[in-house]
């Protein structure tokens, strides 16, 4: 694929991300997909979710929201196989408070899908708002409606 058709893979995964679209995203994702986010403390932030956790996230995200998550691109570069995404997000829970953090993420792009990717953020603003993520949500339904 071109840096221009990667980028255009990045925009849909970002649109899919605004609509709470885990089965766009699942569509987008290739089957070996890995996501890391990238904190340095606390330790527990340091998630690894194959194809079928991360597609869930937005349902269960949604399930702490008024809305689903906001996305904003700031910012793309792309080079050979990797697109480069600055972002911001915000969102009201349903408890009263707001999330919103800024992020730069690394897409590495494999015949066509996504296959990789790495996410820098504030990892202090995500645990002030929805504390340990993982023991926030019971429910481990994918978005094909696996457990």
């Amino acid at each position: 694929m071109t840096t221009e058709a990667n980028k255009q893979l990045v925009l849909q995964y970002f649109d899919c991300v605004n609509r709470g679209d885990g089965k766009g995203i699942y569509a987008l994702l290739s089957e070996d997909f890995l996501f890391k986010s990238m904190p340095r403390h606390p330790e527990w932030m340091k998630y690894r979710w194959g194809r079928d956790e991360f597609s869930a996230i937005p349902e269960l995200m949604a399930q702490q929201m008024k809305k689903p998550l906001v996305m904003t691109l700031l910012g793309m570069t792309a080079e050979e196989n990797r697109v480069c995404a600055e972002t911001e997000s915000w969102a009201e829970l349903n408890n009263g408070r707001t999330y919103d953090n800024a992020y730069h993420f690394i897409f590495e792009i494999r015949d066509g899908k996504i296959a990789e990717v790495r996410e820098y953020s504030c990892s202090y603003t995500a645990a002030d708002v929805f504390g340990n993520f993982e023991e926030n949500f019971d429910d481990t339904t994918d978005s094909q409606g696996n457990r």
